[in-house]
């Protein structure tokens, strides 16, 4: 049997984010794993606090290779979201994945037995994989927002708990496993090719052991301020 650790939303570099209170309870639970999946939005390239692209990827690089050379014995898997699918951050990871045999990233998606771990940025509607890389393409494309007034909109409506309500209304349970399931269907990752468990992130919203159409859905939550995060952790064959 594997341990394996799965957390996502930790919103790295976001001032929004309490991600530094957090760091203790990854630390322990890598120490505990011999998996642990960082499952999308570690890192926040989007709200970023540093004024220079090159030097904040080089900070996500050093931070996962530091955890990886810490806990040789556990494999540390990165999922991308909206929010750290970079292009010039994926080059990087590649050559931390050849230089470090415990470290591997995934674009979309990672798969551990029966278990399927993404993002969950699917989630927002019925998306197929094209339409998903279309969208973290625009994503990609999206200026800097540290100092704009949407960033600023963004901080007052965290101030006054305005972001948790949005996130659990608009991502009903039903509506949300609803899409995953399109999306992963479409890839052939369903019932029919024995997935049971899907982890998944984006949504802000903790969920535990939701059943829909013969698959459990489990997600972590976020680091964000107001709103509550748990490491979740599993075993697979």
């Amino acid at each position: 049997m594997k341990r394996i650790s799965v957390v996502s939303d930790l919103h790295i570099f976001c001032s929004r984010s309490n991600w530094e209170t957090k760091l203790y309870a990854v630390d322990e639970a890598i120490q505990s794993s011999d998996i642990f999946v960082f499952n999308g939005d570690t890192f926040d390239f989007h709200w970023v606090e540093e004024k220079s692209n090159e030097q904040v990827f080089q900070k996500a690089i050093d931070f996962l290779k530091t955890l990886a050379e810490k806990y040789p014995h556990c494999h540390i898997h990165l999922n991308l979201g909206n929010h750290d699918h970079r292009r010039e951050f994926c080059q990087l990871l590649s050559k931390l994945e050849k230089d470090v045999p415990n470290f591997s990233w995934h674009p979309y998606y990672l798969r551990v037995g029966k278990i399927v771990f993404l993002h969950g940025d699917v989630s927002i509607r019925k998306m197929s994989h094209s339409q998903l890389t279309k969208y973290r393409n625009r994503w990609e494309r999206k200026p800097l927002r540290k100092n704009s007034f949407v960033n600023q909109i963004y901080d007052v409506a965290v101030s006054m708990r305005t972001h948790v309500a949005i996130s659990h209304i608009y991502f009903r349970h039903r509506r949300t496993a609803r899409n995953l399931l399109w999306y992963l269907n479409e890839l052939e990752l369903g019932t029919d090719a024995g997935i049971s468990e899907v982890y998944f992130g984006h949504t802000h919203v903790p969920l535990r052991n939701f059943r829909y159409k013969g698959i459990t859905f489990h997600n972590t939550g976020t680091a964000y301020k107001g709103m509550k995060l748990r490491i979740l952790r599993t075993l697979v064959l």
